[in-house]
């Protein structure tokens, strides 16, 4: 090695040395926002090294830097490792193109002879991108095998910046060949490159965020459009959407569709003996059974005051007269505590319910009627057997109240047994998604 090879490796030591110690933060930064393969602007050094100097010198330049970028990566010790043997592994595979080639460095003045430079210099180029690409790639594939390999590629962004940087590193290997000052005249501008990706990178996550913020902003708002507050049911416009669609579906499906309109019996009593938050609560309560007893693609909202219309898709009349009943009797049964009109401690209960040795003549409160009607045999629209239901539910309540009614028949006094009742359907149950995600880091 000559003293000329000795001084281009100080002027490439030098130059990484003040380029990675002046975009450190800046690194730091970048590299915690990106989600995918990391892209970083090292290689134009470690190219260069491959092109200007000889092997032994180009593995010390590329582990110095390696060693430099350790404080800014903070990556696990076997990571580190392995990335490194893979930078290093393809930056000597570089060198080996040029060095190998025969073609020399200097101008010739043979066109062929200077383009087929250019070629072998192409060539090193894209070696020493797919040797990095493919051994992390394969590796982060043998960790995290659901992932597709072409997600650890990056971005078309992301590899243009590799392209134009792999550009840069073999300008100025071919800059150094003439004079060894090559890398200090560079270093200034790949400091402003790093910090303009910097900026760049920042107001993206900004904008990532702002649209995050609006998207949940969004689905907030259209939730609370369509969301009764007291039950969490859907309210009127919530019903008159998503009822809609499903009568819509389940008529072009051809299956059927049955609806439940409830009443609370004597709701006005409850509000007037105990005071509205004792009613708040009871509806509350109501909304609460509902949600429990129904699947997730069934419809349930609050139709103003104490009414609640339910739409049960792909439902026959036995077993929505089943489902009636269930809910008939949960409501039945249940226990709501609350406070009265004076904020007295109070305990409203189901009318199923025994009397208990306190309670009052009006504590046991709560009961509802339901009428059921089918939409194939009620009406040819929705909205034909809600009304149906509608006229099924004032025969209940005519009839004593607590109890169910069909559109139509009379059952009041003959409730289906619960030995030949058909299945509940299964309640809602909730999965969070899980995210075994890997972080890659290449340089470029």
């Amino acid at each position: 090695m000559s003293a000329t090879d000795w001084l281009r490796f100080g002027a490439i030591t030098v130059a990484i040395t003040i380029h990675l110690t002046m975009v450190r933060r800046a690194e730091e930064s970048r590299r915690n926002e990106s989600s995918g393969p990391h892209i970083d602007l090292t290689s134009v050094w470690t190219f260069a090294a491959a092109i200007a100097l000889p092997g032994g010198l180009a593995v010390i330049v590329t582990l110095w830097m390696r060693i430099l970028i350790q404080p800014i990566a903070r990556r696990q010790p076997y990571r580190f490792v392995f990335s490194s043997s893979s930078i290093l592994g393809s930056t000597m595979l570089a060198w080996a193109v040029v060095h190998l080639s025969g073609f020399s460095l200097a101008a010739t003045g043979v066109i062929v002879t200077d383009l087929g430079l250019v070629l072998v210099l192409a060539v090193a180029a894209a070696l020493n991108w797919f040797a990095q690409v493919a051994t992390i790639a394969v590796a982060l594939k043998i960790v995290t095998p659901h992932t597709r390999l072409v997600e650890f590629l990056g971005s078309k962004v992301d590899n243009m910046l590799e392209v134009t940087t792999l550009g840069a590193g073999a300008m100025l290997g071919m800059l150094i060949t003439s004079h060894w000052v090559g890398p200090l005249l560079l270093v200034a501008p790949v400091i402003l490159v790093n910090a303009l990706l910097n900026n760049a990178a920042e107001r993206r996550a900004h904008l990532e965020r702002l649209l995050s913020e609006q998207e949940q902003l969004h689905q907030q708002l259209a939730e609370d459009a369509h969301t009764d507050y007291r039950t969490g049911l859907l309210n009127t416009n919530g019903l008159a959407e998503y009822a809609g669609r499903l009568a819509e579906r389940s008529r072009h499906d051809g299956e059927p569709v049955t609806v439940l309109a409830i009443d609370l019996d004597f709701f006005k009593r409850i509000n007037d003996t105990w005071g509205h938050p004792a009613g708040n609560a009871v509806l509350a309560e109501v909304g609460r059974i509902l949600r429990e007893k129904l699947r997730p693609g069934d419809v349930a909202g609050r139709d103003g005051g104490e009414e609640f219309l339910v739409v049960l898709a792909d439902t026959g009349l036995a077993q929505g007269v089943t489902i009636a009943e269930r809910i008939r009797e949960a409501i039945a049964e249940v226990t709501v505590s609350t406070t009265d009109k004076h904020r007295n401690t109070v305990t409203l209960r189901g009318r199923a319910l025994p009397p208990g040795d306190e309670d009052g003549p009006d504590v046991r409160a709560i009961s509802a009627s339901i009428g059921v009607a089918v939409m194939a045999e009620d009406g040819d629209s929705l909205a034909l057997a809600q009304h149906s239901a509608d006229a099924a539910l004032y025969v209940a309540k005519e009839n004593g109240r607590n109890q169910v009614q069909v559109a139509g028949v009379d059952i009041g006094a003959t409730r289906l047994p619960a030995a030949t009742a058909l299945p509940l359907p299964s309640p809602r149950v909730d999965h969070l998604p899980s995210n075994n995600g890997a972080e890659v880091s290449r340089s470029a």
